[in-house]
């Protein structure tokens, strides 16, 4: 079971979590972010790109 932590992430990495979501497969965030979001395993890169997964989603829709 994945435990959620929504306060690991500052206004501006979130803010980067949805760019990713948004405008995936290529979104433009700082690398920092992108490193850190793949570390918490909210984004992965693919083949295809850049993709939000689905603990990303249920980190996004926690903060709503």
């Amino acid at each position: 079971m994945t435990v959620h932590a929504p306060k690991l992430l500052t206004p501006e990495e979130f803010a980067s979590l949805i760019e990713v979501a948004v405008t995936s497969p290529n979104p433009t965030i700082p690398a920092p972010h992108l490193t850190k979001l793949i570390a918490l395993g909210y984004v992965v890169e693919t083949a295809k790109g850049t993709v939000v997964t689905g603990d990303g989603l249920i980190r996004i829709t926690e903060s709503e």
